[in-house]
């Protein structure tokens, strides 16, 4: 935790996890009773054609889940989490590594799978619950002996626990002067030629804090080639990559072209479009609104 906040939450029975959640301990204790039957396992296809395991929670449950969510959020967080924190964006996280040398990034391979009881627990015993409390709290974040995803709590709790290695590499920062953030599994940095040489030293604090680095989204790229920090160009400023910007101003031309109102899903591209470059998408927004005041 930033600043190590202990006891930030002084309880240790039922009674007082149901008051900070502002429920009954019988509301609790119902749901306990019954948690084998609280998920529902769907799939989900991600962009490289694997599937996802979610696991969606009952309404009861993720009701309960978004209590847990929103006490867990007034714990601060380092300066260097964005994925999950409140007013901050891909966007913002990319905007620290624009313009450097040497852009390294690597991704912790099936973090929420690999966040288990013992590691939720202790981040409750950390926070200042009692042994009853944690263990309640504990059932209720977790499944199948994991963070599943598709909860409220998970991503909250994921940044808690890996905030051990967020402080590791924020020691190293002082020492070698590189830039570093991570956007929840996505760990991100930046700086000059000396960051080469600890690049290695910064997958052995992921593995020796339990966890996996995924082979194949290790990434070191050089100021001279195409530099990506979560899916964001960030050479000389925040882009979008050259043919998700083709992609997109050839998809709003070709409405623009027959004379139709762009769908939700092309409206939508367009309008992040100008999120991550404000210059070029006004521009392609402007010809969408002078077209919908000639239509008029």
């Amino acid at each position: 935790m930033a600043g190590n906040p202990h006891n930030l939450f002084a309880a240790s029975s039922t009674e007082d996890v149901a008051k900070l959640l502002h429920v009954s301990p019988g509301d609790i204790n119902h749901l306990l009773s019954r948690i084998s039957k609280q998920y529902v396992e769907r799939l989900r296809k991600k962009p490289d054609g694997s599937k996802r395991k979610l696991l969606i929670p009952s309404k009861e449950l993720k009701l309960l889940q978004r209590k847990i969510a929103s006490l867990l959020n007034t714990v601060p967080m380092l300066s260097c989490v964005y994925g999950g924190v409140r007013h901050k964006s891909v966007i913002h996280n990319a905007k620290v590594h624009v313009g450097h040398e040497v852009a390294f990034s690597m991704d912790i391979e099936q973090c929420f799978p690999s966040i288990g009881p013992a590691m939720v627990k202790s981040i409750f015993q950390e926070l200042g619950f009692g042994p009853d409390a944690c263990g309640l709290l504990t059932k209720l974040t977790t499944w199948q002996g994991q963070l599943p995803q598709g909860v409220p709590t998970s991503t909250v709790l994921a940044n808690l626990v890996l905030m051990r290695i967020d402080r590791r590499i924020l020691g190293l920062k002082k020492i070698h002067g590189f830039n570093y953030t991570r956007w929840v599994d996505d760990l991100a940095f930046t700086g000059g030629m000396r960051l080469l040489k600890i690049r290695k030293l910064l997958q052995r604090i992921v593995e020796d804090e339990g966890f996996k680095v995924k082979p194949g989204k290790v990434l070191t790229m050089m100021a001279g080639e195409r530099q990506v920090v979560t899916k964001l160009v960030v050479n000389n400023q925040v882009n979008l990559p050259r043919e998700k910007r083709k992609e997109i101003k050839d998809a709003v031309h070709t409405y623009l072209a027959i004379g139709e109102e762009l769908p939700a899903q092309v409206a939508g591209r367009m309008h992040w479009f100008r999120a991550v470059n404000p210059t070029v998408g006004e521009r392609l927004n402007k010809k969408v609104v002078a077209q919908k005041r000639q239509v008029r």
